[in-house]
């Protein structure tokens, strides 16, 4: 047998269909290749199949052993795994505050979203993918659990569970059911989580293939709290078994994220020892500990808790990114910023050009935003999100066509920064190095400064600690660096009719200047070095890049 390197392998085993739940089976391998061993748990896949999945990282010869009451006794081979495919880069973890592929790939976020991607129609399906794969993103924010909030209301095909035996058929009708039924705090016992829907697994599945075959990394919402079918008033038990099952189903595909939720904080009948819980459970049950975070509405996860590789952060303060780098060592994602669009809701309007400025802001201290697009149904932009028919489409809730204009900004700042010699690091301006810190610390800060700034940051120290964040935040620098290797100053709303840079002394620098809502760039400079100015149109959305040039 063989197998390809950060791809799944697969093994099939018959077997009668499990007593009890159909979860919980005792399935499993483990697979040996250079004197380490890992253990995957099966699962039953229905009409008297079962499954494991292997996601082998390294190339060689393997053997595995298979063990389980569903088999007449313990099977036993081996498997060749071949390098990997031209492409093929295995699962994405953090690197200290960046992502970086098992291969040792950079990976640069620019992310979308589009909750119930695998809930509609195999026409608007295919619509998404398309708009997709011809799209600047690679990774995409999608819900396993069908989402039921403005305009998404629409009844998925099947379900993930069947009802629990004995229990009366329910009927799910929208215009009975409030936007957030998961206010009440009833727990819902219609649902028995011990035996999945298996065509609702098989279909699901089948859509994440395609994002897999397509380079996309998917950030798996596990949880929210948008629901009429009662799949977030499950029970603390109930909310593991179905864990339990989703993991030995999808642990091994390379391409996906863990996200325990969208806005965690709105699921009113979760404690936080439940999300404790289900936090702890995904870690332990991963075999291959791909990136696992938590999303917020209000308050932000604990990113300092060790199972947390990065902080999934909704928020309208870009300007933080830095600052959470350095106090977590860990990416900041900003995977909701608002949404570029039309829609009457606060978080549903953006400009264009506001949606690519978070975008540009986020990217140029090293951190990663992620995209949304919601035009209102009914208007010139809404009516041209599907060519379907389907009525009421929003890209963010349910896929279709990309309309809006940040998209195309969005892949100039992709090639800009695929073009960068390594992941950006912040590169502190004149005040942002007091932004969040105490006030000893920013005494500390301030007293090692050179003499004129030093008088500057007493000054600023002054004031009241959140005035002085908010001071800092109102006159912000977005810039970042690549070691000495390169220098990002996105200038923002500033209109500027020239930029001073200090660039090192010892290099000569290729200077550019970026219209980043034009896509256009122009060299300006060559062999800069020191204190330059560059010229500028005095126009907003501007940002200069400087080079090394080989001496």
């Amino acid at each position: 047998m063989t197998a390809r390197q950060y791809e799944t392998l697969e093994l099939r085993f018959e077997g009668p269909e499990p007593e009890g739940s159909c979860v919980a089976t005792d399935l499993r391998a483990v697979f040996s290749h250079g004197g380490e061993a890992r253990t995957v748990k099966g699962f039953y896949a229905g009409n008297g199949e079962y499954r494991l999945r292997f996601l082998p990282e390294k190339s060689g010869d393997y053997t595995y052993r298979v063990t389980g009451e569903a088999l007449p006794e313990p099977v036993e081979g081996a498997v060749e795994v071949l390098p990997a495919d031209s492409g093929r880069h295995g699962p994405v973890r953090p690197d200290g505050t960046h992502l970086r592929c098992a291969d040792g790939t950079w990976f640069h976020s620019f992310g979308t979203t589009v909750y119930g991607l695998a809930h509609q129609t195999r026409a608007l399906i295919d619509e998404t993918m398309d708009s997709l794969a011809a799209s600047p993103f690679n990774k995409v924010r999608m819900c396993l659990f069908p989402k039921h909030y403005n305009y998404n209301f629409n009844e998925p095909e099947s379900y993930p569970f069947l009802p629990a035996a004995g229990a009366a058929k329910r009927d799910f009708p929208p215009e009975e059911t409030p936007v957030y039924p998961h206010f009440s705090e009833k727990r819902d016992d219609y649902w028995d989580v011990h035996h999945p829907d298996y065509a609702f697994w098989d279909r699901f599945e089948a859509r994440m293939r395609q994002l897999q075959d397509m380079g996309l990394q998917i950030d798996l919402i596990l949880f929210h709290p948008y629901d009429r079918w009662g799949f977030a008033n499950l029970s603390p038990d109930d909310n593991l078994t179905y864990l339990d099952y989703l993991l030995r189903r999808f642990a091994a595909f390379p391409n996906v994220w863990w996200s325990l939720a969208n806005e965690y904080d709105l699921c009113f009948n979760k404690t936080m020892e439940d999300w404790c819980a289900i936090e702890a459970f995904v870690a332990e049950n991963d075999p291959y500990h791909h990136m696992l975070g938590n999303h917020n509405c209000f308050q932000m996860w604990d990113a300092g808790r060790g199972n947390i590789t990065h902080i999934s952060w909704q928020t309208k303060q870009p300007y933080r990114v830095a600052e959470l780098m350095r106090r977590f060592g860990k990416p900041v994602l900003i995977d909701e910023c608002r949404y570029e669009g039309t829609l009457p809701e606060f978080w549903g309007n953006l400009s264009g050009q506001d949606m690519a400025r978070a975008f540009w802001r986020a990217t140029v201290q090293g951190g990663y935003c992620t995209h949304g697009e919601t035009f209102l149904p009914g208007t010139e932009m809404g009516d041209k999100a599907t060519g379907t028919g389907e009525p009421e489409v929003v890209w963010w809730a349910k896929g279709g066509r990309l309309n809006g204009t940040s998209p195309a900004r969005i892949a100039f700042l992709r090639q800009v920064v695929g073009e960068l010699p390594g992941p950006l690091e912040p590169l502190d301006g004149m005040t942002s190095v007091l932004l969040g810190k105490s006030d000893p610390e920013a005494r500390e800060v301030t007293d090692t400064a050179p003499g004129p700034l030093r008088d500057f940051f007493h000054a600023v120290l002054r004031m009241d600690r959140r005035e002085r964040d908010h001071f800092i935040a109102a006159e912000y620098e977005y810039a970042g660096h690549c070691g000495e290797d390169a220098f990002l100053y996105y200038k923002d709303d500033q209109c500027c009719a020239c930029a001073d840079l200090q660039l090192p002394e010892g290099h000569g620098y290729r200077v550019e200047v970026l219209d980043t809502w034009e896509m256009a760039r122009k060299t300006v400079l060559r062999g800069a070095r020191g204190n330059v100015r560059v010229d500028l149109p005095g126009k907003p959305y501007m940002a200069v890049l400087a080079v090394r040039e080989e001496s």
